[in-house]
């Protein structure tokens, strides 16, 4: 169940009362990442929704404008994904569709890194969607792989059917779907691993032996260990974390994991725990805002004691929103 808009703005203080417009600007502005903008506007979604879903428009059609229209869209696509927001998924794929090193520039190393979590994230429960997109030779294969990663999850967590997932994967084998290579191959074997299907076991060593599976890539001793803890305890996420599957459970740390040189950031990555307040009640503002299943974020982590107050009163933090 969603939050209270009303209770979010009481909680934050005169964050949740001060415009959204220009923490969504200083998402464009900024090189380095605006952890204080990312945040409120991951915690105040619904007040930025319409911006940051336009940015993703923008990027699907192909019609971003500058840079700055570009970081845009990239924070937006991490916000929208850790919002879990299903109106995302639908122009996700229209942008992933887009010519390959149209995609390869605006996603970067986000897309094996985080686009497993995004796509999951995003899902709107049309898996002929995702399933089309996972088999789409538009897409280059690392996107396709990366689909197929949040399939799997989305199926061991019930949001895709178990019976269709399973399917789709005897279909992928039988009918060889992919090229010889093709880093889907080894998706569709870390899915078969993952979700426990003994049954095809055989098929996946059959494929590693006649050389389908990408070159050092894929690892029988790794897939076997995985099947077996998977058949040893279902129900454990940890597989999948450990998978780097799942969802963004905190916007801010996933964005900060994103590299790609000074195509957004500066890339001075310093980042001094001193300032940071130390104000216990701080600690569990995000989980206190999120409701169950969303990613908790505590929009004043970043913010120093010493620092100017976010609100815009002038005075320092520690003397203003932080001192209640």
């Amino acid at each position: 169940m969603e939050p209270d808009k009303d209770a979010i703005k009481q909680a934050l203080g005169p964050l949740g009362t001060v415009p959204i417009e220009p923490y969504v600007e200083e998402l464009a502005r900024s090189q380095e990442i605006p952890r204080l903008a990312v945040g409120l506007c991951t915690v105040r979604y619904d007040d930025c929704a319409d911006a940051l879903r336009a940015a993703l428009e923008r990027a699907a059609n192909g019609s971003l404008v500058d840079r700055e229209d570009e970081r845009l869209f990239f924070r937006a696509l991490f916000i929208i994904g850790g919002r879990r927001d299903p109106m995302g998924f639908e122009p996700l794929l229209r942008l992933l569709r887009r010519p390959q090193d149209e995609v390869a520039y605006l996603l970067g190393d986000a897309n094996p890194g985080h686009l497993p979590r995004i796509a999951a994230g995003m899902f709107n429960g049309d898996a002929d969607a995702l399933f089309d997109a996972i088999l789409d030779p538009r897409l280059e294969d690392i996107t396709r792989d990366s689909l197929l990663g949040a399939a799997t999850f989305l199926a061991w967590e019930g949001r895709v059917e178990r019976e269709r997932m399973v399917a789709f994967l005897h279909r992928f084998e039988s009918e060889r779907l992919a090229a010889d290579k093709d880093l889907t191959w080894f998706g569709w074997s870390q899915a078969v691993a993952l979700l426990g299907l003994r049954d095809l076991e055989a098929a996946v060593l059959a494929a590693w032996q006649r050389g389908s599976m990408p070159d050092k890539i894929f690892e029988r001793d790794e897939f076997t260990k995985d099947l077996a803890r998977a058949e040893r305890a279902p129900n454990d996420i940890q597989r999948f974390e450990d998978a780097h599957l799942g969802y963004i459970e905190d916007v801010v740390v996933a964005l900060e994991d994103w590299i790609l040189g000074d195509h957004f950031t500066d890339g001075d990555g310093d980042d001094d725990d001193e300032d940071i307040p130390d104000v216990d009640v701080l600690e569990d503002l995000g989980e206190s805002l999120s409701p169950p299943g969303q990613p908790a974020f505590n929009p004043w982590r970043h913010v120093g004691r010493n620092d100017p107050c976010p609100c815009g009163s002038g005075k320092k933090a520690k003397r203003c929103c932080l001192a209640g």
